[in-house]
């Protein structure tokens, strides 16, 4: 993935989220963030405070069985962060996992449908930093 280019502010471990990502504000908005999961798929979430989502999903793990995460990807912040999400997840479709809120894709193909979509609402979706 091309650091440059990237859509993501934050790519990496879920145990630096809360250090290298602060949390959004109704000035800022929210992020789009796609965890990458020990079974090998994605799944997308819309928050204003990333660290705090993951550390719910941490507790599905522990009381479900929900897969682990192994790596998040966070974008810059953007004020219609939940409509935007539902796009990308729309684009996603064919890859969607039966049954699940996951994604059966890797990194590269979800930065490419991503990008297609946040560069359409790029104009009137971002927050100021």
């Amino acid at each position: 993935m091309d650091k440059q280019n990237s859509i993501w502010i934050y790519s990496g471990r879920p145990e630096m989220v809360a250090v290298a990502v602060e949390r959004g504000s109704p000035a800022s908005g929210g992020y789009i963030m796609a965890m990458q999961l020990g079974n090998g798929n994605i799944r997308l979430a819309a928050t204003q405070h990333p660290s705090k989502y993951l550390s719910a999903w941490k507790h599905s793990v522990r009381q479900y069985g929900a897969p682990e995460v192994e790596k998040v990807y966070v974008s810059k912040p953007y004020i219609r962060y939940e409509p935007i999400k539902r796009l990308i997840a729309e684009s996603l479709k064919e890859f969607k996992v039966e049954e699940t809120d996951q994604y059966h894709i890797d990194a590269e193909m979800l930065e490419s449908k991503a990008s297609e979509i946040l560069g359409s609402v790029k104009q009137y979706a971002e927050g100021s930093a």
